[in-house]
């Protein structure tokens, strides 16, 4: 499986992509942004965790802390680039 980069979920703002990783974290239905199918948890047993998660139809997988991250550091290129004018 490969890992989703945020480029790929082809969303438009910040807000949008947080509503998507805190519909995640809290475990709420939500859907694959790419092929529109149900995600599930990646880790169902012994490693239980909210924080991965997999579309079998497109066979990727969600790191959402991960996502977050490049979300940070895109927000930092940004900041860096208005001060800068």
């Amino acid at each position: 499986m490969d890992r989703v980069l945020l480029k790929e979920l082809n969303m438009k703002t910040r807000k949008e992509v947080l509503i998507f990783l805190k519909k995640l974290w809290n475990e709420e239905e939500t859907h694959c942004p790419i092929c529109g199918d149900k995600l599930e948890l990646l880790h169902k047993k012994a490693k239980r965790s909210n924080c991965d998660w997999q579309c079998k139809t497109c066979n990727k997988t969600y790191k959402t802390i991960y996502l977050l991250d490049e979300l940070n550091e895109q927000i930092k290129i940004i900041s860096k680039d208005n001060n800068n004018l």
